[in-house]
């Protein structure tokens, strides 16, 4: 309720304030010395921004380009080339004000908002009302504050919604593909940490979050397909990955298959990213790993919920040897399943595997 109340207020003083400070569109400034983009919210997210903040550098390739990226998930913005500074923001308004004095002496010459909360709408505008891109969705009812709104909603392929926006402020056209760069470090770290992996191995991702679990693989699932490989491809070792929420999937995966090596919660996303690249197969649901996978190149089994349809959230090149078994979408009127992603075909899911494993 508080987080409501505040909400309608703070969109309501914003509202009188393009009255007397309107977000009137300027031309693009054909050498901007800073660009700022706003990229704030999930892991996934974040990657799918990549190629637009790509888009931008290449557009742009003598400016400074600052991702403003969420407190917490800031590592694919830091594993981004192309991203010259990182500044971390969260929804306090003590980190929202030190945002705001951060730029005041320097304003940037163009803000881009890509995957942004709607809270920090209003800081784009603060900075720079008259070139402010950004895509209405995203925005949502901030999206008032934007002098240059872009629609996106018809796009075919989430990656595509913010190279649109990208690109209407003047970045340049580049190929699709996310971007992720595995550090030297970070391979380092893994083989401190976990100095008992060698491969070849396979990589499960025990799936996403909570508050999308009906996008996640029964645990039975899981199970069966692990004790497949086992008997089909024995020489491969078998991780396990998840975070938090994943913890209890995880203990119940290594307690009926104690061969695997129950990495949940023991890596970060830097060491998850390291051990993808050595990964002969991930197989995953529609989580931030999945296309963390897509990004680095590692052959992927993806096993998608109907909401998440392989045209939006699959990867854009299948060359390295991806894989995409959908939910079919139930007939009208069907009743619904309890546990809906256990309608996957076991037949199905081996059959991918055998062929990514043969490559």
């Amino acid at each position: 309720m508080w987080n409501r109340i505040t909400h309608f207020l703070n969109k309501q003083f914003f509202r009188f304030l393009c009255y007397f400070l309107p977000p009137v569109p300027s031309s693009l400034p054909k050498y901007p010395k800073l660009i700022l983009v706003f990229s704030t919210t999930g892991i996934g997210d974040s990657l799918f921004d990549s190629a637009a903040i790509k888009s931008l550098k290449q557009g742009y390739p003598d400016a400074t380009l600052v991702v403003a990226a969420h407190h917490r998930r800031q590592s694919v913005a830091r594993h981004n080339p192309f991203i010259d500074q990182v500044f971390p923001l969260s929804k306090s308004p003590i980190s929202q004000i030190q945002f705001l004095l951060r730029f005041c002496k320097k304003r940037p010459d163009l803000i881009v908002a890509l995957h942004i909360n709607e809270e920090a709408v209003p800081l784009g505008y603060l900075l720079n009302r008259h070139l402010f891109f950004g895509a209405i969705e995203r925005c949502q009812s901030f999206s008032f504050l934007l002098s240059h709104p872009i629609e996106t909603k018809y796009e075919t392929h989430i990656v595509e919604e913010t190279l649109k926006v990208a690109m209407a402020a003047g970045g340049a056209a580049v190929n699709r593909g996310m971007v992720y760069q595995v550090a030297p470090e970070d391979l380092s770290l893994l083989n401190t940490h976990h100095p008992s992996l060698k491969k070849p191995w396979i990589v499960f991702q025990t799936g996403g979050g909570r508050t999308l679990s009906w996008r996640n693989w029964p645990i039975e699932s899981y199970i069966q397909a692990i004790q497949w490989l086992r008997e089909n491809y024995h020489g491969h070792q078998i991780i396990l990955t998840g975070g938090h929420d994943n913890r209890s999937t995880g203990y119940a995966i290594e307690i009926a298959t104690p061969w695997v090596i129950n990495l949940v919660e023991k890596t970060t996303l830097e060491e998850t990213a390291a051990l993808l690249t050595g990964a002969s197969m991930l197989v995953t649901t529609d989580t931030g790993v999945m296309h963390l996978g897509f990004a680095i190149g590692c052959p992927t089994l993806a096993l998608l919920h109907y909401q998440s349809p392989a045209s939006m959230y699959g990867p854009l090149d299948y060359s390295p040897g991806h894989e995409i078994l959908q939910l079919a979408t139930p007939e009208k009127n069907s009743p619904l399943k309890k546990n809906p992603m256990s309608q996957i075909a076991f037949e199905n899911v081996r059959a991918a595997m055998t062929r990514i494993l043969s490559l």
